[in-house]
């Protein structure tokens, strides 16, 4: 081998090392950048959970203020209308815009309604008015507090974790699950209503599912409709009450798919101390 042909070995293998120690190092850079990635994931991921377990927290401590009466006299019939303790005075001192305590026993939910002056801020505000993206369940803000519109509308988000409305899409993937108990209640200070729940479907936002009639035609209408959409047979007869329409988002994060819930009024019964 001459000695130009040794000197292109050397320079060659010299080359060559360099190359492997430009890689080690891209390798290096990579790999940090990826453990950062991961570090601020589950940081922004921890901060999500946290914020979760916050507004879960805060509204099983609130459920205090509502307890289920019990049936006294053991020997009269059964009585599946449930009412309930609510205590409003508390209720409305935590949150001046507390209207209704919500209860929906096949699903276990248990929440206090709010009706704020618009439609936004309860969407990321609890009950006790703390940020929040849990948010709160609230009353349109256009509705008659007394129940009396047509339709009422109620929102509330529907979180991963199955709370606030995370539970009505169930109805969706188990038709035999409204027959089991087919009821919603809303408590006022005076009244506890009972819905039956007629119709729950997958709609978007801004559809006829969203509308208020104003005129007895109108709701019949109405009401046709939210039957035509649903894959739920409700029992005969229908209630002839006006109807509360449960609403929360469907899909993907931003989607303008809804989830809602129909129920129409069945009976109404006076709270204990109210003027019949």
């Amino acid at each position: 081998m001459s000695d130009q042909e040794r000197k292109k070995k050397r320079n060659g293998g010299r080359g060559r090392k360099r190359k492997k120690g430009k890689t080690g190092a891209a390798e290096t850079v990579l790999m940090a950048a990826a453990a950062c990635v991961l570090a601020v994931s589950l940081w922004k991921l921890g901060g999500i959970l946290l914020e979760y377990k916050a507004g879960t927290d805060a509204y099983v401590g609130l459920r205090s203020y509502a307890l289920l009466e019990t049936q006294e006299d053991e020997t009269e019939p059964e009585d599946d209308f449930l009412m309930m303790n609510v205590d409003f005075d508390a209720l409305s001192e935590i949150n001046g815009d507390f209207t209704a305590w919500f209860s929906m026993p096949v699903l276990k939910l248990d929440y206090p309604v709010v009706q704020g002056e618009d439609d936004e801020y309860y969407l990321t505000h609890t009950f006790e008015k703390k940020t929040n993206s849990a948010g709160a369940i609230f009353m349109d803000s256009s509705a008659n507090p007394d129940l009396t519109d047509f339709n009422t509308f109620i929102y509330g988000h529907n979180m991963k974790n199955g709370s606030m409305f995370g539970k009505l899409k169930q109805f969706g993937r188990d038709d035999k699950l409204c027959d089991s108990d087919p009821y919603f209640y809303l408590y006022t200070r005076d009244t506890a209503y009972r819905y039956r729940i007629i119709s729950y479907y997958v709609t978007t936002d801004g559809s006829s599912a969203y509308l208020k009639p104003a005129t007895q035609e109108e709701y019949d209408g109405y009401v046709r409709q939210v039957l035509a959409n649903t894959p739920y047979e409700p029992k005969e007869p229908l209630p002839d009450g006006p109807m509360v329409t449960l609403s929360t988002c469907y899909g993907q994060a931003g989607s303008i798919q809804r989830f809602v819930v129909h129920g129409v009024l069945e009976e109404t019964r006076p709270q204990a101390g109210s003027e019949e």
